[in-house]
């Protein structure tokens, strides 16, 4: 898991600096953090890839088991804060992933047309179709 970590803190760093920097605003005036938005952003992603989806237990799984890749984490509070700032960025990390899963996927050749009318009714209706004939 480490590697799966590291491999994650890599490519948000690598999306941060080729993506157009509007997308990747530090929303504060401290332009040298201890705590990085990168960081932030993989434990967010990590979090989820362990299965776990609650911003205070993403918090609680790397202050108990990942704190030494990030000595610097914040108190849950200022984690959040931050993270709910964050929100243009994962729309554009989400961008960036949709893009690079879209060059290698294949384009589908076959689709699926459903050329049976689905029959709506309600209440007294209901044993009857659209055009009024009793439904067996």
């Amino acid at each position: 898991m480490e590697n799966q970590l590291i491999q994650l803190y890599l490519l948000v760093c690598q999306v941060y600096d080729t993506c157009s920097e509007t997308c990747f605003q530090r929303l504060s005036n401290n332009s040298k953090p201890q705590f990085t938005d990168q960081q932030l952003v993989t434990i967010y992603l990590f979090g989820h890839l362990q299965g776990v989806f609650e911003k205070k237990a993403i918090h609680k799984l790397i202050d108990n088991y990942w704190r030494h890749f990030f000595p610097r984490l914040p108190a849950y509070q200022t984690f959040v804060a931050r993270l709910n700032q964050l929100e243009p960025t994962f729309q554009a990390l989400g961008g960036y992933l949709q893009q690079l899963l879209a060059e290698h996927r294949q384009p589908e050749i076959d689709h699926v047309i459903d050329s049976v009318p689905v029959m709506l009714a309600r209440g007294g209706h209901a044993g009857s179709g659209a055009n009024g004939e009793e439904c067996r």
